[in-house]
């Protein structure tokens, strides 16, 4: 079963990736690019990809992950 981004109302799906210059495990949404640190997605522990990228001198770019795989429950 897919995991779906709870802002946006069922079409973005969860995607679990690596950011490529840290290796962190990030979950993001294919359709409004919110990120979770964790498999907890919920409203109040996101942030956007934007702010993730950004404080390590990235562009918000998917070009910058790999391993992107859908995360499923």
């Amino acid at each position: 079963m897919m995991v779906y981004c709870p802002f946006c109302i069922g079409n973005g799906l969860i995607y679990k990736a690596v950011i490529k210059v840290t290796g962190d495990i990030i979950y993001i949404c294919d359709e409004c690019d919110m990120v979770w640190k964790t498999t907890d997605i919920t409203e109040e522990n996101c942030f956007t990809f934007r702010e993730i990228m950004s404080a390590l001198g990235r562009k918000d770019l998917w070009s910058e992950l790999s391993d992107i795989t859908p995360l499923e429950k």
